[in-house]
Protein backbone atom coordinates (compact mmCIF):
# COMPACT_ATOMS: atom_id res chain seq x y z
CA UNK A 1 0.00 0.00 0.00
CA UNK A 2 1.13 3.54 -0.76
CA UNK A 3 0.70 6.58 1.45
CA UNK A 4 -0.45 9.79 -0.21
CA UNK A 5 -1.17 13.30 1.02
CA UNK A 6 -3.46 15.88 -0.52
CA UNK A 7 -4.63 19.27 0.71
CA UNK A 8 -8.31 20.19 0.89
CA UNK A 9 -9.08 23.85 0.20
CA UNK A 10 -12.52 24.59 1.71
CA UNK A 11 -14.80 26.82 -0.36
CA UNK A 12 -17.63 26.84 2.21
CA UNK A 13 -18.07 26.36 5.93
CA UNK A 14 -18.40 22.84 7.37
CA UNK A 15 -21.03 21.46 9.75
CA UNK A 16 -19.10 18.21 10.41
CA UNK A 17 -15.50 17.84 11.54
CA UNK A 18 -13.05 16.22 9.11
CA UNK A 19 -12.62 12.82 10.75
CA UNK A 20 -11.11 9.87 8.91
CA UNK A 21 -13.87 7.36 9.64
CA UNK A 22 -16.55 9.79 8.42
CA UNK A 23 -14.54 10.60 5.29
CA UNK A 24 -14.15 6.88 4.56
CA UNK A 25 -17.91 6.41 4.75
CA UNK A 26 -18.48 9.27 2.33
CA UNK A 27 -15.86 7.84 -0.02
CA UNK A 28 -17.77 4.55 -0.07
CA UNK A 29 -20.92 6.40 -1.14
CA UNK A 30 -18.93 8.38 -3.74
CA UNK A 31 -17.51 5.13 -5.16
CA UNK A 32 -21.01 3.68 -5.36
CA UNK A 33 -22.38 6.72 -7.19
CA UNK A 34 -19.34 7.14 -9.47
CA UNK A 35 -18.38 3.55 -10.29
CA UNK A 36 -21.40 1.45 -9.32
CA UNK A 37 -22.51 -0.71 -6.42
CA UNK A 38 -20.76 -3.85 -7.70
CA UNK A 39 -17.42 -2.02 -7.69
CA UNK A 40 -17.93 -0.99 -4.07
CA UNK A 41 -18.97 -4.49 -3.00
CA UNK A 42 -15.83 -5.92 -4.62
CA UNK A 43 -13.62 -3.40 -2.82
CA UNK A 44 -15.06 -4.00 0.66
CA UNK A 45 -15.40 -7.78 0.29
CA UNK A 46 -12.16 -8.46 2.18
CA UNK A 47 -11.88 -5.13 4.00
CA UNK A 48 -11.62 -7.03 7.29
CA UNK A 49 -8.29 -8.53 6.21
CA UNK A 50 -6.95 -6.40 3.34
CA UNK A 51 -8.29 -2.83 3.44
CA UNK A 52 -8.12 -1.12 0.04
CA UNK A 53 -8.25 2.36 1.56
CA UNK A 54 -7.68 4.05 4.93
CA UNK A 55 -8.25 7.78 5.43
CA UNK A 56 -6.86 10.15 8.05
CA UNK A 57 -8.49 13.11 9.73
CA UNK A 58 -8.02 16.56 8.27
CA UNK A 59 -5.09 18.47 9.79
CA UNK A 60 -3.99 22.10 9.52
CA UNK A 61 -1.85 22.21 6.37
CA UNK A 62 1.78 21.42 7.13
CA UNK A 63 1.11 20.06 10.63
CA UNK A 64 0.02 16.96 12.53
CA UNK A 65 -1.51 16.55 16.00
CA UNK A 66 0.79 16.35 19.00
CA UNK A 67 0.93 12.76 20.31
CA UNK A 68 -1.37 11.89 23.19
CA UNK A 69 1.24 11.08 25.84
CA UNK A 70 2.08 12.30 29.36
CA UNK A 71 3.88 15.64 29.38
CA UNK A 72 7.12 14.17 30.74
CA UNK A 73 7.28 11.74 27.82
CA UNK A 74 6.99 14.67 25.42
CA UNK A 75 9.97 16.50 26.94
CA UNK A 76 7.79 19.40 28.04
CA UNK A 77 8.49 21.65 31.00
CA UNK A 78 6.19 20.41 33.75
CA UNK A 79 6.01 23.91 35.26
CA UNK A 80 3.99 25.13 32.25
CA UNK A 81 1.10 22.66 32.18
CA UNK A 82 -1.49 25.19 31.01
CA UNK A 83 0.72 26.41 28.15
CA UNK A 84 1.61 22.85 27.14
CA UNK A 85 -2.04 21.87 26.78
CA UNK A 86 -2.51 24.63 24.20
CA UNK A 87 0.29 23.27 22.02
CA UNK A 88 -1.69 21.02 19.70
CA UNK A 89 0.19 20.97 16.38
CA UNK A 90 3.59 19.66 15.33
CA UNK A 91 5.40 19.45 12.00
CA UNK A 92 5.98 16.08 10.33
CA UNK A 93 9.76 16.41 10.73
CA UNK A 94 9.58 17.26 14.44
CA UNK A 95 7.11 14.43 15.04
CA UNK A 96 9.17 11.62 13.54
CA UNK A 97 12.36 12.98 15.15
CA UNK A 98 10.78 13.15 18.64
CA UNK A 99 11.06 16.94 18.95
CA UNK A 100 7.66 17.06 20.64
CA UNK A 101 8.46 20.18 22.65
CA UNK A 102 8.47 22.11 19.34
CA UNK A 103 4.67 21.74 19.08
CA UNK A 104 2.77 24.97 18.43
CA UNK A 105 -0.52 26.51 19.50
CA UNK A 106 -3.40 27.11 17.10
CA UNK A 107 -2.57 30.85 17.14
CA UNK A 108 1.06 30.19 16.21
CA UNK A 109 0.05 27.85 13.38
CA UNK A 110 -2.47 30.45 12.19
CA UNK A 111 0.26 33.06 11.91
CA UNK A 112 2.45 30.64 9.93
CA UNK A 113 -0.39 29.93 7.48
CA UNK A 114 -1.12 33.65 7.26
CA UNK A 115 2.50 34.32 6.28
CA UNK A 116 2.15 31.71 3.53
CA UNK A 117 -0.70 33.75 2.08
CA UNK A 118 -3.69 31.59 2.95
CA UNK A 119 -6.90 33.62 2.89
CA UNK A 120 -8.35 31.54 5.73
CA UNK A 121 -5.53 30.78 8.12
CA UNK A 122 -7.20 29.87 11.40
CA UNK A 123 -9.93 27.40 12.28
CA UNK A 124 -13.01 29.06 13.69
CA UNK A 125 -16.05 27.44 15.31
CA UNK A 126 -19.26 29.44 15.20
CA UNK A 127 -22.68 28.74 16.71
CA UNK A 128 -25.33 29.55 14.10
CA UNK A 129 -28.92 30.15 15.22
CA UNK A 130 -31.61 28.96 12.81
CA UNK A 131 -35.40 28.72 12.59
CA UNK A 132 -37.70 26.07 11.16
CA UNK A 133 -40.60 27.52 9.18
CA UNK A 134 -44.00 26.00 9.94
CA UNK A 135 -45.75 26.01 6.57
CA UNK A 136 -49.11 25.25 8.18
CA UNK A 137 -49.22 28.38 10.33
CA UNK A 138 -46.62 30.32 8.32
CA UNK A 139 -44.70 31.09 11.49
CA UNK A 140 -41.23 30.25 12.71
CA UNK A 141 -41.00 27.50 15.32
CA UNK A 142 -38.59 27.63 18.23
CA UNK A 143 -35.04 28.54 17.10
CA UNK A 144 -32.20 26.06 17.37
CA UNK A 145 -28.41 26.30 17.13
CA UNK A 146 -25.81 24.38 15.13
CA UNK A 147 -22.03 24.44 15.25
CA UNK A 148 -20.24 25.31 12.02
CA UNK A 149 -16.53 25.40 11.21
CA UNK A 150 -14.61 27.81 9.01
CA UNK A 151 -11.51 25.82 8.06
CA UNK A 152 -8.11 26.78 6.62
CA UNK A 153 -6.51 24.31 4.17
CA UNK A 154 -6.51 20.78 5.57
CA UNK A 155 -4.02 17.97 4.85
CA UNK A 156 -5.55 14.51 4.36
CA UNK A 157 -3.42 11.34 4.36
CA UNK A 158 -4.67 8.31 2.43
CA UNK A 159 -3.23 4.80 2.49
CA UNK A 160 -4.20 3.18 -0.81
CA UNK A 161 -3.90 -0.25 -2.40
CA UNK A 162 -3.73 0.97 -5.98
CA UNK A 163 -3.89 -2.59 -7.30
CA UNK A 164 -7.53 -2.61 -6.18
CA UNK A 165 -8.44 1.06 -6.54
CA UNK A 166 -6.39 3.39 -8.70
CA UNK A 167 -5.18 6.85 -7.73
CA UNK A 168 -7.12 8.41 -10.61
CA UNK A 169 -10.31 6.74 -9.36
CA UNK A 170 -9.61 8.00 -5.84
CA UNK A 171 -9.23 11.56 -7.11
CA UNK A 172 -12.56 11.32 -8.93
CA UNK A 173 -14.31 10.05 -5.79
CA UNK A 174 -12.86 12.80 -3.56
CA UNK A 175 -13.68 15.49 -6.12
CA UNK A 176 -17.27 14.22 -6.14
CA UNK A 177 -17.46 14.65 -2.35
CA UNK A 178 -16.05 18.16 -2.74
CA UNK A 179 -18.81 18.99 -5.22
CA UNK A 180 -21.77 17.53 -3.33
CA UNK A 181 -20.46 18.49 0.12
CA UNK A 182 -18.96 16.67 3.10
CA UNK A 183 -21.05 15.77 6.12
CA UNK A 184 -24.03 17.49 7.67
CA UNK A 185 -26.03 20.13 5.76
CA UNK A 186 -24.34 19.34 2.45
CA UNK A 187 -27.72 19.89 0.78
CA UNK A 188 -27.61 23.59 1.74
CA UNK A 189 -24.03 24.16 0.59
CA UNK A 190 -21.87 23.06 3.55
CA UNK A 191 -18.72 20.98 3.27
CA UNK A 192 -17.60 22.05 -0.21
CA UNK A 193 -13.91 21.89 -1.08
CA UNK A 194 -11.30 21.55 -3.82
CA UNK A 195 -8.14 19.42 -3.65
CA UNK A 196 -4.49 19.81 -4.55
CA UNK A 197 -2.31 17.26 -6.37
CA UNK A 198 -1.51 14.03 -4.52
CA UNK A 199 2.03 13.63 -3.16
CA UNK A 200 3.36 10.19 -2.24
CA UNK A 201 5.00 9.96 1.20
CA UNK A 202 8.06 7.79 0.74
CA UNK A 203 9.84 8.27 4.06
CA UNK A 204 9.21 5.29 6.32
CA UNK A 205 11.03 3.33 9.00
CA UNK A 206 10.51 0.57 11.49
CA UNK A 207 9.86 1.58 15.08
CA UNK A 208 8.48 0.43 18.40
CA UNK A 209 6.19 3.46 18.74
CA UNK A 210 3.53 4.70 16.31
CA UNK A 211 0.96 7.52 16.33
CA UNK A 212 -2.51 7.18 14.80
CA UNK A 213 -4.02 9.65 12.32
CA UNK A 214 -7.73 8.87 12.83
CA UNK A 215 -10.06 7.26 15.39
CA UNK A 216 -9.51 3.51 15.52
CA UNK A 217 -9.85 0.23 17.41
CA UNK A 218 -6.81 -0.70 19.51
CA UNK A 219 -7.99 -4.11 20.70
CA UNK A 220 -6.18 -7.07 19.22
CA UNK A 221 -3.32 -5.18 17.57
CA UNK A 222 -0.64 -7.50 18.86
CA UNK A 223 2.14 -7.67 21.43
CA UNK A 224 2.05 -4.14 22.83
CA UNK A 225 4.03 -2.70 25.71
CA UNK A 226 1.75 0.28 26.40
CA UNK A 227 -0.84 2.56 24.79
CA UNK A 228 -1.75 6.20 25.33
CA UNK A 229 -5.02 7.58 24.03
CA UNK A 230 -8.15 9.60 24.67
CA UNK A 231 -11.53 7.89 24.11
CA UNK A 232 -13.77 9.02 21.26
CA UNK A 233 -17.43 8.04 20.92
CA UNK A 234 -18.79 7.88 17.39
CA UNK A 235 -22.54 8.41 17.08
CA UNK A 236 -22.81 7.40 13.44
CA UNK A 237 -25.60 7.87 10.94
CA UNK A 238 -26.16 6.44 7.49
CA UNK A 239 -25.58 8.58 4.43
CA UNK A 240 -26.86 8.42 0.86
CA UNK A 241 -30.39 7.16 0.32
CA UNK A 242 -30.27 5.43 3.73
CA UNK A 243 -30.17 8.84 5.42
CA UNK A 244 -33.87 9.27 4.63
CA UNK A 245 -34.82 5.79 5.79
CA UNK A 246 -36.59 5.20 9.08
CA UNK A 247 -33.51 3.51 10.60
CA UNK A 248 -30.65 5.83 9.72
CA UNK A 249 -28.89 5.82 13.12
CA UNK A 250 -26.12 3.39 14.02
CA UNK A 251 -25.13 2.07 17.43
CA UNK A 252 -22.48 4.19 19.22
CA UNK A 253 -18.86 3.07 18.87
CA UNK A 254 -16.10 3.65 21.45
CA UNK A 255 -12.78 4.30 19.71
CA UNK A 256 -9.32 5.59 20.51
CA UNK A 257 -9.13 9.15 19.24
CA UNK A 258 -6.64 10.55 16.75
CA UNK A 259 -3.12 11.04 18.10
CA UNK A 260 -3.10 7.81 20.12
CA UNK A 261 0.34 6.28 20.64
CA UNK A 262 0.97 2.54 20.58
CA UNK A 263 4.29 1.15 21.83
CA UNK A 264 5.20 -2.41 20.85
CA UNK A 265 7.73 -4.60 22.63
CA UNK A 266 9.79 -5.03 19.46
CA UNK A 267 10.39 -2.96 16.34
CA UNK A 268 7.73 -3.23 13.66
CA UNK A 269 7.39 -2.13 10.06
CA UNK A 270 3.69 -1.29 9.76
CA UNK A 271 1.61 1.39 8.08
CA UNK A 272 -1.72 0.90 9.83
CA UNK A 273 -3.37 -0.69 12.85
CA UNK A 274 -6.95 -1.50 13.88
CA UNK A 275 -9.72 -3.51 12.31
CA UNK A 276 -12.99 -3.27 10.42
CA UNK A 277 -16.12 -2.78 12.52
CA UNK A 278 -19.45 -4.46 11.71
CA UNK A 279 -22.68 -5.26 13.53
CA UNK A 280 -23.43 -1.67 14.61
CA UNK A 281 -26.34 -1.15 12.23
CA UNK A 282 -29.52 -2.94 11.18
CA UNK A 283 -28.18 -2.62 7.63
CA UNK A 284 -26.24 -5.88 7.66
CA UNK A 285 -23.63 -4.94 5.06
CA UNK A 286 -22.59 -1.76 6.91
CA UNK A 287 -18.89 -1.46 7.77
CA UNK A 288 -16.93 1.17 9.67
CA UNK A 289 -13.28 2.19 9.32
CA UNK A 290 -11.79 1.01 12.61
CA UNK A 291 -8.34 1.19 11.03
CA UNK A 292 -5.90 4.07 11.27
CA UNK A 293 -2.81 5.07 9.36
CA UNK A 294 0.15 5.25 11.74
CA UNK A 295 3.38 7.19 11.61
CA UNK A 296 6.57 5.87 13.28
CA UNK A 297 7.86 8.06 16.10
CA UNK A 298 10.79 7.88 18.48
CA UNK A 299 10.27 8.01 22.21
CA UNK A 300 12.53 10.39 24.09
CA UNK A 301 15.32 8.39 25.69
CA UNK A 302 15.17 5.43 23.30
Amino acid sequence: MKLYKTTLMPVSSFATQLKGDTFFGMLCWAIRYKFGEEKLKKLIKDYDKNPFLIVSDGFLSGFLPKPTMPSQMLGENKDFKKENRKKLWISYENLINSKFSQAKTADEVGEILKEKGFETYKEKAEIITKNIINYTSFTADDPYSELEFVLPPQDIYILLDDNKFGLAELKEAICLIGQIGYGKNASIGKGRFEISDFAEILQWSSSKAFMTLSPCVLQGIGDTKECFYEPFTRFGKHGGYLASSGKFEKSPLLLANTGAVVVFKENRDIKFIGKMITGHSEQKDTIHQGYSIVLPIKLIGD
